[in-house]
């Protein structure tokens, strides 16, 4: 009698405990990346954080956030340490090898952010796109990981120095140095909407269009049945104009 009462307990503790973890989705990012997410007043937030909390409400989820460098969030995505990823991640075949991606939610283009000066004075009124052989024999900074990366080595710029940072905020830092006189790189690639915003922090700093557009979607681990009830979430969030609402708050240029 004793072994049953035990084996019912056990049985039933069992189920609390998955029907705990079945309430929650566990969404992958870091958390470096302002405007789509960045830690605030020890709160992880951004633009990409309020569509994640949409998500989950409309699933009927609590949202639990596990932040990570961004070379780590395929990887930790592929061997199931969250349901889905979200850091202004653009699909690319390599990427498509090792996990699913969403719809589309957001277009964005590549930017580079420079020291300002007179050099650019040409550019600066027109918005026009950066020449790209203007980094040859230049030191430039990418995020590890990033199509940034991918998309200047593929350019084949003669004699450029790529360095590659792992944190955002050290790459920024970085770049921050070279606008007071003690830093090495001549530019950073990043999105477009964090180049504004780090120009807008930064008076010292400008940026340009570059050549390379993008667009950013959610990240899945291959054959999750989460993709197909999300895209639903992300047209129903086009169609109504949240995506767009949000893009306003976050102050995101298009």
């Amino acid at each position: 009698m004793k072994r049953l009462l035990f084996a019912v307990i056990f049985f039933l503790q069992a189920i609390l405990l998955c029907s705990a973890e079945g309430d929650e989705i566990v969404l992958l990012t870091s958390a470096d990346n302002p405007p789509y997410e960045f830690t605030r007043s020890g709160e992880v937030v951004g633009f990409d954080i309020d569509i994640a909390k949409i998500i989950a409400e409309k699933l009927g989820k609590t949202l639990v956030i596990k932040d990570m460098p961004f070379s780590s969030l395929i990887p930790a995505l592929m061997s199931k340490q969250g349901d889905f990823a979200m850091a202004a991640i653009t699909p690319t075949d390599a990427r498509r090898e090792n996990v699913d991606f969403s719809i589309s939610y957001q277009d964005n283009i590549s930017a580079a952010v420079l020291v300002d000066s007179d050099e650019f004075s040409y550019m600066r009124d027109t918005n026009a796109i950066f020449p790209i052989a203007l980094l040859e024999g230049k030191t430039v900074g990418v995020q590890l990981g990033t199509h940034h990366e991918s998309d200047i080595r593929a350019a084949n710029i003669p004699n450029i120095e790529i360095k590659r940072y792992d944190n955002v905020g050290t790459m920024i830092a970085e770049m921050s140095n070279s606008a007071n006189g003690s830093g090495t790189l001549y530019a950073l690639v990043i999105g477009n909407a964090e180049s504004h915003m780090m120009t807008k922090r930064n008076l010292k700093l400008c940026s340009f269009p570059l050549q390379f557009s993008d667009s950013f979607a959610i990240a899945f681990a291959k054959n999750s049945p989460l993709k197909a009830k999300v895209n639903e979430i992300l047209e129903s969030l086009k169609e109504t104009g949240r995506i767009s609402d949000l893009e306003i708050k976050w102050d995101i240029a298009q």
